[in-house]
């Protein structure tokens, strides 16, 4: 409890230099641009960085247009307590939106994974998994959405759940001022360890801050109920991160995080992603 108070403190004291959410909310309808035309009233969606959902947990409220795609890819590096290492790459999803107002489809192709423990290197790729993600409304200051994905086992044979998993999430994004604002995604999750099956809660919050020039800086808690297997105990998650958007295309970001429960296993990790919007 000391190490999440404190590291809780770091966050939020960290924050006052920061940026609106990749998630938030704008006050009012904006006219067309380079991510496309409002889909409904309040809209939520009007940069790149309000639909850019990498690098937290916390999904984005928003969606991608329609005729429009977002490419999203990025790096991690961890490393846990025992001294093991895992690097992940190109972590990529592809978000596409379709001409239903507010829905998109999306595929989180499979990231190929390096684990090191001492001089045994092992390799392979995870599963992939697609979806679909809505816009239910918005008010001037609170937007909301809902999403749904589900895998398949076709990893290798070490990265692979064994089995389908579910995810259904409802995202919340609250507008706090014109420098912060929330964003937070409730996850319930029906995942698989080979034929065995369990459930899995998953909770957080991000807090957004603006920064001259399209910086941002991002602070978020995660915690994940039954982390490593049906019974385990819960772990926490914490993350800080900044990103920048080079115009309504493309933007690049650099975060680290790392969990202190020791249940579940202690670990850090640094991570670089970019997102592109066509």
């Amino acid at each position: 409890m000391k190490l999440r108070g404190l590291a809780f403190a770091i966050i939020t004291s960290a924050l006052p230099l920061a940026a609106s959410a990749q998630s938030a909310p704008q006050a009012t309808p904006s006219p067309p641009s380079a991510i496309g035309a409002p889909i409904i009233a309040n809209d939520p969606c009007t940069s790149i960085s309000a639909i850019v959902t990498r690098p937290t947990v916390t999904n984005s409220v928003c969606t991608v247009r329609p005729n429009h795609v977002l490419i999203e890819t990025g790096y991690q590096n961890t490393s846990t307590a025992g001294g093991g290492n895992t690097v992940a790459y190109p972590q990529a999803l592809l978000r596409v939106g379709t001409d239903l107002r507010g829905l998109e489809a999306f595929i989180v192709l499979p990231t190929l994974q390096r684990v090191s423990s001492g001089a045994a290197v092992t390799s392979g790729l995870t599963d992939i998994a697609a979806g679909l993600k809505y816009v239910i409304g918005a008010t001037p200051k609170f937007a909301y959405g809902a999403q749904v994905q589900v895998s398949a086992p076709t990893g290798s044979a070490a990265f692979s759940a064994g089995g389908t998993t579910a995810v259904y999430a409802v995202n919340l994004g609250y507008t706090m001022s014109p420098v912060f604002s929330l964003g937070s995604t409730l996850n319930a999750e029906s995942l698989s360890i080979g034929t065995q099956r369990y459930a899995s809660f998953v909770p957080t919050l991000t807090l957004t801050a603006s920064l001259p020039n399209a910086n941002a800086v991002f602070g978020e808690i995660a915690e994940f109920t039954h982390a490593t297997g049906p019974a385990t105990p819960t772990r926490t998650q914490y993350l800080l991160g900044v990103y920048h958007d080079f115009g309504q295309r493309l933007q690049v970001d650099v975060e680290a995080g790392f969990s202190p429960t020791v249940s579940t296993g202690k670990y850090r990790y640094t991570g670089v992603g970019m997102s592109y919007y066509l």
